[in-house]
């Protein structure tokens, strides 16, 4: 299955979960509620201040897995990349990205 494919499925999942490795190499995981899909990727909320911010940040590795209505396990690897401060500033969030943004602080690539 190609990544549009499993991210066109992950978004009837709900919660995903997320792996990552501490600081020390071990599995850390935790279920994270994607806000926005887009062909080639899937945008989600985590605070600053937290131990999965900080790990996607000094690596960005992450696993994610999904689990659908259709008893399909979905598993992909990716890289997390951080949006930019300017952008995250105007999120009001809302949850109109999964429509249109109304202050753009989303926008559809391509």
């Amino acid at each position: 299955m190609d990544a549009e494919t499993c991210l066109k499925k992950l978004q009837y999942v709900g919660v995903l979960a997320f792996a990552t490795t501490d600081g020390q190499g071990n599995p850390q995981v935790r279920n994270i509620s994607a806000i926005h899909y887009e062909p080639d990727a899937i945008y989600f909320f985590t605070a600053r201040g937290k131990d999965f911010c900080r790990e996607l940040l000094s690596d960005g590795r992450v696993q994610v897995l999904g689990y659908t209505r259709y008893k399909e396990m979905i598993r992909l690897s990716a890289k997390a990349e951080a949006v930019s401060r300017e952008e995250q500033e105007h999120c009001l969030h809302c949850g109109n990205c999964f429509e249109q943004c109304p202050v753009s602080a989303v926008r559809r690539r391509g």
